[in-house]
C-alpha cells in the first residue's frame, strides 16, 4: 500500500502529465499526422534537450546506417529558447520532422519526468494519429554506427531495447526502445518512472503494467551493453561512452550536460564521431 506521502506525489505527477498532453505543440514543421499505409514504416522519435550539435550528428548517422524506411521526428523538450529556434530551423532546413513541445512543468519534478512526459506526449501526438508499422525513440546523443534494420531485430518480437531488471519488473530502456504498434495500440503506453511496491522503475518503467508484463522475458532479445571509458577518470557521465547490441549503438551519455562534467568531454566526442562518419 502506498503512503500518503507516495499517493501525493503520483497526483501531482499524473496532473502535470494531464496539463502537458492536453496542450497543443506550439509548432510543426515537416510533419504529416496522418495515417502512414505502409507495412514496413518506422517513426523514430528523437527528445531534444538544449543540445543541437548532437543531433546533427545524430542526423548524419541516421541516414547512413539505419537500413528501413524511417521517418525521424524530433520532438523539442529544450529549455533554452535560443537553442531551441537553432533546432527548429535546423530541422526545417533539412527536411527533418519537429515538433515543439508545450511548455513541460514535469521539468519541476525531475529530467527523468520531463523526458517520460515528453515520449508520453509524442505517442500521444504523433504515433496514435500515425499507426507506424514500428515506433520508438532514441537519445538525442545516442548514434547508430553500424548498418542496422530496426525492422529485422523486431521480425520475431514485439520490442526491441536494453534490459532493465529490478526485482520482480522489467522494462526497456527509454535510451533505445522500440515497439511494434499493432502489439501496443490497444494497450496503456506509459514512459513515466513508477514505483511497484518500493522498486524504482526509472523512464519507461510505467510500461511494465500492460506491456511487458504480457511478455515472457526468456522469449525478448535483449542487446548487451558495455561501458568504456573515454578518457582517464570513474565518472559516467563525464569520462565514459555506452555501447549496445555488439557495439552497433553509441550512447555517449549525458548529451545536455545535465551533470556538470570537466571540460574536453565534447571535444573528445567529437573526434570519435567524425572518425566513424568518415
Amino acid at each position: 500500500m502506498m503512503s500518503p506521502k507516495r499517493i501525493i506525489f503520483r497526483i501531482i505527477v499524473r496532473s502535470l502529465e494531464r496539463l502537458l498532453l492536453m496542450q497543443k505543440p506550439k509548432a510543426i514543421c515537416n510533419l504529416s499526422l496522418e495515417k502512414i499505409h505502409d507495412n514496413k514504416s518506422v517513426d523514430i522519435i528523437t527528445i531534444a534537450f538544449n543540445n543541437l550539435n548532437v543531433l546533427q550528428y545524430q542526423e548524419q548517422f541516421l541516414r547512413k546506417n539505419i537500413r528501413d524506411s524511417y521517418t525521424h521526428i524530433v520532438v523539442d523538450n529544450s529549455s533554452n529558447e535560443e537553442i531551441s529556434s537553432q533546432i527548429q530551423s535546423f530541422c526545417q532546413k533539412e527536411g527533418i520532422a519537429y515538433m515543439k513541445l508545450p511548455v513541460n512543468r514535469l521539468s519541476w519534478i525531475g529530467g527523468s519526468y520531463s523526458h517520460a512526459g515528453s515520449l508520453n506526449y509524442a505517442y500521444h501526438h504523433i504515433i496514435r494519429k500515425r499507426e507506424p508499422y514500428i515506433f520508438g525513440q532514441i537519445d538525442h546523443d545516442l548514434f547508430p554506427v553500424v548498418p542496422i534494420s530496426i525492422c529485422e531485430k523486431l521480425k520475431n518480437q514485439p520490442v526491441y531495447g536494453p534490459l532493465r531488471h529490478r526485482d520482480e519488473w522489467w522494462y526497456l530502456s527509454a535510451i533505445l526502445s522500440f515497439f511494434k504498434y499493432d502489439y501496443v495500440a490497444d494497450k496503456k503506453v506509459d514512459f513515466m518512472p513508477v514505483k511497484p511496491k518500493d522498486t524504482y522503475l526509472d523512464s519507461g518503467g510505467g510500461n511494465w503494467y500492460d506491456i511487458y508484463s504480457r511478455l515472457k522475458m526468456e522469449e525478448i532479445y535483449f542487446p548487451d551493453e558495455c561501458i568504456e571509458p573515454l578518457r582517464d577518470g570513474g565518472d559516467r557521465h563525464g569520462d565514459s561512452l555506452e555501447w549496445f547490441d555488439n557495439k552497433s549503438w553509441l550512447h555517449t551519455i549525458n548529451g545536455s550536460c545535465w551533470k556538470p562534467i570537466a571540460d574536453g568531454k565534447e571535444n573528445l566526442v567529437k573526434q570519435l564521431l567524425d572518425t566513424y562518419l568518415a
